[in-house]
């Protein structure tokens, strides 16, 4: 009847809908703002216990929590346990609980704790230091073992565990837990203690365990404090003890009265089955003696039979052989006759064989004959037909030759005519650039901008800067492919700073052509300004020329871009000008050295020695060296456009984020991403593919 209801408390009434919410709502209300010490969440259909719960019993001071018939799998979602100490009732029951925490051990106050009707296969060893328990039921689970130190228990003096098919024994430990008075083992198959003490009762049992473990049985001694009032006087305890003693020492009487009579009656019994045992075994003898006689006389009766047949097939052996002799005599007869027979036909037979075989010697050879003259006539046809075929290729090779060898002549003659257009084409741009002031102006510029120092350093850095702005979008890109969010916001910083100082740098470099310009602007008006003999139309090809007389060779051509790159990196750029003869003095560089060619401070001399020697390394790595030409290429004049266009090595180009088929070629300012083509980038105006951040500036780079 009790499992019912408690069947239906937890699982409900199926065609009547519950509102758990609402109950546990209204649980938790009174719980909060009733002064009762219980703590009351059952029936409520959880899965966990509510968070803080625990803490709520600590700051109300519960002293009761009622936590049966819902469906919780573990009591850990409530907070921590050690906040349950003031807890002295514990009801678990009807749950799906498969164990129990180690931390149950923080409930020291703990007296009741029910566990029946869950899932738990053992109790956690800590529940042992429960001092103050004195009642625990874990009926109707799956336990397979008690704690061994149940001992520990001193209090307690009601223990349940009926109804777990699991369990197959009792721990010994217990003969020393005396002060139990209900032990509930119903439904139990226990292999230990056995069935007739189980069948005691709980005095019995615990007087086995006691007397297995080798001690006395004696629950006067093991009375708990919490049965003695506090009030009450040395008499009262001296009669409460004395009415125990003599109640105790009734039940200890007659439970050892009825375990020797139960002795007494396994005695009597052995006895009796020694005894049949003895008359069954004289009996047998008997039997076994009579049965040997038996047996020896048929065997002399089989031995006698056996004599009798052994006479009678020896003469019949003996018969056997005359028949045999005489029957093997005419056989050797007939066989010598037919042996002569056979002799006779092997003759015939080999004589006939020599004759088919002279006759199909002679057929072989005729057919032989035969094929022989076939595959000469076929090898004579293949022969001709091969011929016939050399003759056709030989005739279409001249043809082909005679076909290349005209085109041959036109194309030498389109050559002839190209190099003659091309040869007036270079006599009318030179005719173009006497007559043309404007143009020889222009060139003059572009001379000096690329002669000049500090615009070449400019440029280097706005390189390297790209450089390291191509490498950042590459990375990013790798790590939005791999789903590797780490380090995103320190490349974005690093990207926005990169971004600022290439803006810094294409302010300076424009600064610089401005002030190239009125260099040339200079010239010009010192031109203007002197005698009217030097206003002739070889002005400006005079300036090219000493401007190309004057410039440090060596300086932009012969150092290798990877070497300005390293020096860049090593912040010593300023130092340029005077490492124009830097590659005659690798790989044997030193701090004289350094000081002989104008590098007089030492900061800067330590970080030149850094950048060489990263530079050879990465050149010995590399296995490769970048050779550049010795005399400057002929560059078009600078002409104004929308957006500028610088040159730079990036590690590893990338493809367009948006066609993903051309390689990237433009830097979207402010965030510095090099991720579009320049035919996506006229598509694109507002905003930046990657990052959304609207577009202040474009810069396209063209790569070596």
């Amino acid at each position: 009847m009790q499992t019912t209801m408690s069947f239906t408390r937890k699982h409900g009434n199926k065609n009547n809908k519950v509102d758990y919410k609402a109950r546990l709502e209204h649980k938790l209300y009174l719980a909060r703002m009733s002064p009762s010490p219980v703590y009351d969440i059952s029936e409520c259909n959880l899965d966990n216990v509510p968070s803080s719960t625990y803490i709520l019993c600590k700051v109300f001071r519960k002293e009761t929590l009622l936590m049966q018939c819902n469906r919780l799998r573990s009591i850990s979602g409530g907070g921590a346990l050690k906040n349950l100490s003031l807890i002295t009732v514990l009801d678990l029951h009807s749950n799906e609980l498969n164990t129990l925490p180690s931390d149950i051990v923080h409930l020291i106050s703990l007296k009741e704790l029910y566990l029946q009707e869950n899932s738990i296969q053992k109790l956690p060893n800590e529940i042992v230091h429960l001092k103050s328990l004195s009642i625990l039921d874990a009926s109707k689970n799956k336990l397979k073992c008690l704690p061994e130190a149940m001992e520990e228990l001193k209090n307690l003096d009601s223990l349940d565990i009926s109804h777990n098919k699991s369990l197959q024994k009792l721990p010994k430990s217990l003969g020393h837990a005396q002060q139990i008075k209900n032990l509930g083992i119903d439904g139990l198959k226990l292999s230990y203690p056995p069935e007739d003490v189980q069948s005691g009762g709980t005095i019995v049992i615990i007087a086995f365990l006691a007397n297995e473990c080798g001690i006395d049985y004696s629950p006067e001694d093991c009375i708990p404090e919490t049965d003695i009032p506090n009030d009450a006087t040395s008499r009262d305890v001296h009669a409460l003890t004395h009415n125990k003693d003599n109640d105790v020492q009734e039940q200890r009487q007659t439970a050892l009265l009825e375990v020797e009579e139960n002795i007494k009656q396994q005695q009597e019994q052995e006895l009796q089955m020694q005894n049949k045992l003895k008359i069954n075994k004289q009996k047998l003898l008997k039997d076994l003696a009579h049965q040997q006689i038996q047996l020896e006389k048929e065997i002399e009766k089989v031995q006698q039979k056996r004599d009798i047949n052994r006479s009678r097939l020896l003469s019949y052996i003996y018969n056997a052989e005359k028949e045999a002799d005489g029957v093997i005599e005419e056989f050797l007869h007939t066989s010598e006759k037919e042996r002569q027979t056979q002799a006779e036909l092997l003759d015939i037979e080999k004589r006939e064989e020599m004759e088919i075989l002279s006759q199909s010697y002679s057929e072989q050879s005729l057919h032989r004959t035969k094929d022989t003259l076939l595959a000469m006539k076929e090898l004579l046809e293949e022969e001709l037909l091969k011929e016939k075929m050399l003759a056709e290729y030989a005739a279409f090779r001249d043809c082909n030759a005679q076909s290349l060898l005209s085109l041959e002549v036109k194309s030498n003659d389109q050559l002839l005519q190209v190099m003659q257009d091309q040869e007036k084409s270079r006599q009318d741009l030179v005719t173009r650039l006497r007559q043309d002031e404007q143009l020889q102006k222009a060139v003059v510029a572009a001379l000096l901008e690329r002669s000049d120092a500090r615009s070449w350093s400019i440029v280097q850095q706005v390189n390297l800067v790209q450089s390291q702005l191509a490498a950042l979008t590459n990375i990013e890109l790798e790590r939005k492919k791999l789903e590797i969010n780490q380090q995103i916001n320190d490349i974005a910083d690093r990207r926005v700073t990169l971004s600022a100082i290439l803006v810094s740098l294409l302010e300076q470099q424009e600064e610089r052509r401005q002030q190239l310009l009125e260099t040339v602007q200079n010239i010009e008006q010192r031109r203007n300004i002197s005698d009217s003999s030097r206003h002739d139309s070889l002005f400006w090809l005079l300036q090219y020329q000493n401007l190309i007389d004057t410039r440090p060779q060596g300086l932009l051509e012969t150092l290798d871009s990877a070497l300005v790159r390293h020096v860049a990196m090593a912040g010593a750029l300023h130092c340029l000008p005077f490492l124009w003869t830097l590659p005659s003095l690798l790989p044997d560089l030193d701090e004289d050295q350094l000081k002989s060619i104008g590098i007089k401070n030492e900061s800067d001399r330590a970080a030149i020695m850094v950048a060489v020697e990263n530079y050879l390394a990465d050149k010995k790595l590399n296995s490769y060296e970048y050779c550049s030409p010795s005399a400057p290429p002929e560059e078009e004049p600078c002409t104004s456009s929308s957006e500028p266009e610088y040159i730079f090595h990036p590690s590893a180009p990338t493809e367009c984020v948006v066609c993903m088929d051309l390689d990237c070629e433009v830097i979207f300012l402010p965030c510095g991403h090099l991720c579009c083509c320049t035919k996506c980038t006229e598509m694109i105006s507002v905003e930046c593919p990657m990052c959304r951040t609207s577009i202040e500036r474009k810069i396209r780079v063209t790569r070596q």
